[in-house]
């Protein structure tokens, strides 16, 4: 019995004798603070150290406004990566906060002071790192919600996603929240603190890593909700996109400003995956998938369901093609009559010759339209129903089963436009007819004026030619002539006194010679009498035949000049022209007829 009892006794003391021994871990000893550094756990204790050289004696001294006389301590060693720790371990008694204890180092062998400082145990507090982290979804995807246990400090946070660092500082609260991640990928997080205060030296270490996946949006596994009545919800997604092979399906209503809890969708058919829920035209929902477990399990989030704005209706039914005036319209049923003056219609047919569709949307809210297709043709035809979104709203619905029907020749209509367009080509034909033959008519009755320039073309041609022209018959005399005005008298008109006759011109004319004889011509042959019982008759060109000119010319000189009683008959009836002779043929006339020549 003896024995057992000393044993135990020796035991205990090498229990107490370990546990007493200093150790100092690796963030302790990498404090960034002068020496002697010193550090406080729970501000119940404190710790100083330093390092020295091997082979050296130190002695530690404090004293603290507490205390009246300077104490000493009993250093101890500890061994780290080739360096020799000195380390002073107060007692509890001599722990005093908000008051300033003095420090010194000092070598024995010298007794030199090495290290000398005043540091306070509050300012010196080295807290232990963060504990109880979690990592959770918001309830938004790529989203993280990071929560530890609350104490009154600052804290720092980092966070890695697809190795990725970032850094989170100062966080003042217990909680805090990751936004931007990227969805479907890990996040791990770890956090740090450090006492409130302006003279706090020392951060906490870093807490153990905490990993978690960021959620995802449910597009991922292609999850789909609707309402085809307002009443039953139905929720279907693929569980064959990912590797996990059970997905629960989480669901909550909105209570007003609130949210019920989160509730178990039941699984009803585990071959087809879908969820089916019963609620009101009123009722809002929230959605998530979650797969896999913690902390690496998915979580797939859908968007805020309203009943009343994610309705998918059943394909139309009861189509009826119908022949109207000539078109193809097409009736069916409202797929849900609840909403029916709300929805709208999708109508797309193809005939079958062509291999694509053609649709447009019906014009009305009506269940009844018509088509413009050609005739003697076959059409398949098909309708979808979708909210108009004022009330309502949601996704269109699937294609109705096809119907097809033949827009047969309406024979009313081919005589209703045939007859008219042959009445037409008829009238038009004899209209040609009678146009053709009413020219040549109309010519006879009323021939056309020739065209003088066809007619005198040739004439035209001959006088706007080139001619030789002869210098005899070129006037050599004066061009200068005055103009004189023409009056033609009756026949037994008697010349005035006061006027001067031709026989008074022609008297003159024998009297004067050369330019006088020509200006008192020109300004005194004011009249020229005419008279048809005197003029000869000429057969040829008188101007030529210089004899008869000449025997005429002398004639009527000695007529004029015989008496002065002549009536101006008799006296008028040279008529001609001399001017034109040549100057030497003129002479020939004599002295009478030269002033006429001029």
């Amino acid at each position: 019995m003896m024995e057992v009892v000393l044993t135990l006794w020796i035991l205990t003391c090498l229990m107490k004798q370990v546990h007493s021994e200093p150790h100092l871990s690796e963030q302790e000893l990498e404090l960034s603070d002068e020496d002697p550094k010193c550090f406080s756990r729970n501000e119940t204790d404190f710790t100083c150290f330093w390092e020295a050289p091997v082979g050296k004696s130190f002695e530690f001294r404090y004293i603290s406004d507490e205390s009246t006389a300077e104490k000493g301590c009993h250093l101890k060693q500890q061994h780290f990566k080739e360096k020799t720790l000195h380390i002073c371990s107060f007692p509890p008694s001599d722990v005093f906060l908000f008051a300033e204890t003095h420090l010194r180092v000092i070598e024995r062998d010298s007794n030199k002071t090495m290290y000398s400082r005043v540091v306070s145990v509050e300012d010196q507090l080295l807290l232990p790192p963060p504990s109880n982290i979690s990592l959770n979804p918001t309830g938004d995807v790529g989203q993280m919600l990071v929560e530890w246990s609350t104490t009154n400090n600052i804290y720092e946070m980092q966070y890695s996603v697809k190795n990725i660092s970032s850094l989170v500082r100062p966080v003042s609260q217990n909680s805090h929240k990751l936004v931007s991640l990227e969805p479907g990928e890990n996040c791990t997080v770890q956090i740090r603190a450090k006492p409130r205060g302006d003279f706090q030296r020392f951060w906490s270490a870093w807490s153990n890593p905490v990993t978690a996946m960021v959620p995802q949006n449910a597009d991922d596994i292609e999850m789909r909700c609707h309402t085809p009545d307002l009443n039953q919800i139905l929720c279907n997604w693929k569980e064959d996109l990912y590797d996990d092979s059970r997905y629960n399906f989480h669901y909550r209503l909105s209570n007003r400003s609130s949210w019920t809890s989160w509730k178990l969708c039941s699984r009803i058919n585990t071959s087809f995956h879908q969820c089916v829920l019963h609620g009101k035209e009123s009722n809002v929902y929230q959605f998530y998938l979650s797969t896999g477990k913690p902390p690496f399990g998915r979580t797939f989030y859908a968007e805020t369901f309203s009943v009343q704005k994610k309705i998918q209706t059943k394909p139309p039914e009861g189509l009826k093609p119908q022949h109207e005036d000539g078109r193809l319209c097409l009736t069916w049923n409202s797929p849900l009559l609840k909403i029916s003056p709300h929805l709208k219609y999708q109508i797309r047919y193809q005939s079958l010759e062509e291999s694509e569709w053609k649709d447009f949307t019906a014009p009305s809210l009506k269940t009844k339209t018509c088509l413009d297709v050609h005739k003697s043709s076959q059409y398949t035809m098909q309708v979808r129903a979708l909210p108009n979104g004022y009330v309502y709203d949601g996704d269109w619905s699937d294609w109705s089963k096809p119907v097809t029907a033949v827009l047969r020749f309406n024979k009313e209509w081919v005589l209703f436009v045939c007859v008219p367009a042959a009445l037409l080509i008829i009238a038009l034909t004899i209209i040609a007819f009678f146009l053709r033959y009413f020219r040549r008519v109309k010519k006879s009755l009323w021939p056309s004026v020739p065209d003088l320039n066809k007619v005198l073309e040739n004439m035209l041609m001959d006088i706007n030619g080139p001619h030789w022209e002869s210098t005899f018959n070129i006037k050599q005399c004066d061009e200068d002539t005055a103009t004189s005005a023409v009056e033609i008298l009756p026949k037994d008109f008697v010349v005035k006194p006061s006027k001067m006759s031709t026989c008074s011109l022609l008297m003159e004319c024998n009297e004067k010679t050369g330019e006088n004889f020509r200006e008192n011509l020109e300004m005194g042959q004011d009249y020229v009498i005419l008279s048809n019982d005197t003029i000869p008759c000429h057969t040829g060109n008188d101007y030529v035949y210089d004899d008869a000119l000449t025997q005429l010319a002398t004639e009527n000189t000695q007529r004029c000049l015989s008496s002065t009683s002549t009536t101006i008959t008799e006296c008028s009836t040279n008529i001609l022209n001399l001017s034109y002779l040549l100057l030497t043929k003129c002479s020939e006339l004599g002295e009478d007829h030269s002033a006429c020549c001029q």
